[in-house]
């Protein structure tokens, strides 16, 4: 009797495929609307409020929307559509970003690279909690001198 051995090869071709199906069933688990802890913030003049909406517009299509409440009260809307393979599209209304790069590595996790004025301006990813109420955001961003540093921002769902 024989016995044929089975490629890892064909293995991983395997769970990709059957993780891209699962995944195309389920909702992305960090849309809905969404509101920063701004009492979390630690800089000066932090924003009243701050609210994304993340939504499936079309098969494979992602709209979100950001509005900040800035602390005199002027309100700044920025939104865009993406597909999250990772290609550039433009956004409207930012004043940090006019072009992002959006990938979903899985139903619970967001990764954006965004650029301004054509350079490089910031990495956000945002991580739900188990509990499926909160999600984390880091950001990364440069000082002008090139230097990186990092801010986390806490989300809760609406």
């Amino acid at each position: 009797m024989s016995c044929r051995r089975r490629s890892p090869i064909a293995f991983a071709i395997i769970a990709f495929v059957s993780s891209a199906v699962a995944f195309a069933a389920n909702p992305h688990q960090l849309a809905g609307t969404w509101v920063v802890d701004v009492s979390q913030i630690q800089q000066p003049n932090p924003p009243k409020s701050v609210t994304m909406t993340l939504a499936e517009a079309d098969a494979g299509i992602f709209k979100m929307s950001i509005d900040i409440e800035a602390p005199d009260g002027k309100i700044m809307h920025a939104e865009g559509a993406f597909k999250p393979d990772g290609s550039a599209v433009r956004v409207q209304g930012s004043m940090d970003v006019d072009v992002v790069s959006m990938t979903m590595p899985n139903s619970r996790t967001l990764v954006m690279g965004g650029g301004f004025n054509g350079k490089p301006a910031s990495s956000r990813v945002w991580t739900l909690a188990d509990d499926g109420m909160e999600m984390v955001e880091i950001a990364i961003r440069h000082l002008p001198d090139g230097t990186p540093y990092v801010r986390k921002f806490r989300w809760k769902r609406k």
